[in-house]
């Protein structure tokens, strides 16, 4: 948050409210990611190899839709009474933000990045983690390729 002092007939005076400064999301992966979410098929996807805090990480990118669907499918495949129940999570959550996203009239870029078959590499050795599904902010994101290691 910054705290700029606003000037007004020659007095500077704070502000009543603190400003939020967001973080600077890279435009282009940005781009790259809407696209793939326009996708209505949920047929696109693209590999892709994310510096973010810890490591990196690297995988399918693939679309909030597509996410969404292979989410409800894996909670559905979970043990126990209430798998059902929990896999109607993932429709709820895709009908606030689609409502959500009609109220808003602009179109901004996309603030998360879902992954599909994700393997992420931390800095130590022999330190490696594998995901079917992965999600994450776009905003701790510090780099990126669109390669995945080999």
């Amino acid at each position: 948050m910054a705290h700029e002092t606003e000037v007004s007939n020659g007095e500077q005076r704070r502000p009543r409210f603190p400003r939020v400064v967001e973080p600077l999301l890279d435009p282009e992966l940005g781009l790259l990611i809407r696209l793939v979410n326009g996708d209505g098929e949920n047929r696109s996807h693209f590999g892709v190899s994310l510096n973010i805090p810890g490591g990196v990480i690297y995988g399918q990118v693939i679309s909030r839709d597509a996410y969404a669907q292979e989410w409800e499918a894996a909670l559905r495949d979970l043990p126990g009474a209430g798998a059902e129940s929990l896999a109607r999570l993932p429709k709820l959550i895709n009908q606030v933000m689609e409502e959500q996203h009609e109220e808003n009239e602009t179109d901004p870029l996309p603030r998360w990045v879902h992954l599909r078959d994700a393997t992420f590499l931390t800095g130590a050795a022999n330190q490696t983690m594998h995901y079917g599904l992965w999600r994450g902010r776009l905003a701790d994101i510090v780099g990126w390729s669109l390669s995945i290691p080999s």
